[in-house]
Parts: C-alpha cells; structure tokens; sequence
C-alpha cells in the first residue's frame, strides 16, 4: 500500500504544507475533499483546517485503508485475550 502525500492550502493563512494520507470527507454539495488540521494555530489558539478538492476514486481508496486498519485493530484486541 502506497502512502499518498498531498500538498495541502490553510484556508485561512494561504500558507502550504504537505501531508501523508489525509482524511477524505464528503462535503455537503456532495464533492470529495481532503480535510486536514492546518500545523500552527490561529488568533486565540483556534485551530485552522486545510480542504482540498479530491476524486471519488480518492475517497474509495481512504475508505477502504480505513477498513484494513479496523480489521487490523480488531483482530489485535482478540489476541490479547
């Protein structure tokens, strides 16, 4: 499984950063977006976030490393019993 490095915009700052294997989330007009926490804060220690648009085939893949790992984490809690 390869990792997947996206460069990532702060919507409030305008700065860029890059990330491995961000979250994929599904906005409300239905689009596929990446969705990360930005590194550094804003005024009053808020915390930013970065969105950038992504495909569908994207999603899919997040989805399904996202069940890999629950069965990963599953199968792990059973032989510690």
């Amino acid at each position: 499984m390869s990792d997947v490095v996206v460069t990532m915009t702060c919507m409030t700052t305008k700065k860029k950063f890059e990330v491995t294997n961000p979250t994929v989330v599904v906005l409300r007009n239905g689009r596929y977006a990446y969705r990360c926490e930005c590194p550094w804060q804003g005024k009053n220690g808020k915390q930013l976030f970065a969105f950038k648009f992504c495909s569908a085939a994207d999603y899919d893949l997040y989805k399904s490393t996202q069940v890999v790992e629950e069965d990963k984490s599953e199968h792990g809690s059973e032989s510690e019993h």
